[in-house]
């Protein structure tokens, strides 16, 4: 498929109408909060008819055929809204990305700033059930696009987009680092002497690198190790480019 201001086409992911196995899970209870009601309340016309006569039947039977039909329309209000769902992309073009989430998006590599990716944990009663993947898209103007895995093979999706958008990026903000001004990624950026963490409703944090010991990724999280004992810890989902942040602080900071 050709896009007249995007190119061709290279790949399109497709949402999915159970991407985990939550959904499944979800769709056996709703499938068994039909059938439960409906079979007792099967059983309670027989029931009733046989020994009390079809008056009896009826009434006995008809609150456990409302549940069941209650359940039905919810099942069916959950399955349609699974099936919009699933009815969404993300399509890679030689030249940019078309995006189909609530509506209808496009974006040229040249007017997207960055991609952040991270892993969200669910717990139930402070137990972890499940890890979730998801990623954000930086444009350069307008709000962020979010996108998770309920779309097929996500990983994979953003390699393809970070193979288109990464180099551009790299060499302006390579060139911008070297010419001593402020790169950004997210809350975090760098100067030539120092890194420097902003976040909303605090003073801005300015740590030399003199006085930066590592900055590392563990378990999820930005690790950024200080020569006074300080470990400052973000989630990665937070820093968009993490990829270019590293690469630049070890080739421009410790070359």
């Amino acid at each position: 498929m050709r896009d007249k201001s995007l190119g061709a086409q290279v790949s399109i992911y497709r949402g999915r109408m159970f991407p985990r196995r939550g959904s499944w899970v979800a769709l056996a209870v709703g499938l068994l909060a039909v059938f439960a009601p409906l079979a007792y309340g099967l059983y309670r016309a027989q029931y009733a008819s046989t020994y009390y006569g079809p008056v009896a039947a009826r009434y006995w039977s008809r609150p456990w055929f409302l549940l069941a039909g209650c359940a039905t329309l919810l099942l069916m209000a959950w399955l349609v809204i699974r099936l919009a769902r699933s009815r969404r992309y993300v399509a890679v073009h030689q030249n940019g990305v078309r995006v189909r989430l609530s509506r209808r998006q496009q974006y040229a590599w040249s007017s997207l700033a960055g991609v952040a990716t991270g892993e969200v944990q669910v717990r139930f009663l402070g137990i972890p059930i499940s890890n979730h993947f998801r990623a954000e898209l930086y444009p350069a103007v307008g709000k962020l696009v979010r996108l998770d895995d309920s779309l097929e093979n996500l990983p994979e999706l953003l390699t393809q987009i970070k193979a288109r958008l990464y180099p551009r990026l790299l060499r302006s903000m390579r060139q911008a680092f070297q010419d001593g001004e402020r790169v950004y990624f997210g809350p975090l950026a760098i100067h030539q002497t120092e890194l420097r963490l902003e976040e909303k409703d605090r003073s801005p944090l300015a740590i030399p690198w003199s006085q930066v010991r590592s900055v590392n990724i563990e378990a999820g999280m930005l690790v950024i190790d200080c020569e006074d004992n300080r470990r400052i810890r973000m989630p990665v989902a937070r820093v968009p480019n993490l990829e270019l942040l590293l690469q630049i602080i070890q080739t421009g900071v410790n070359p």
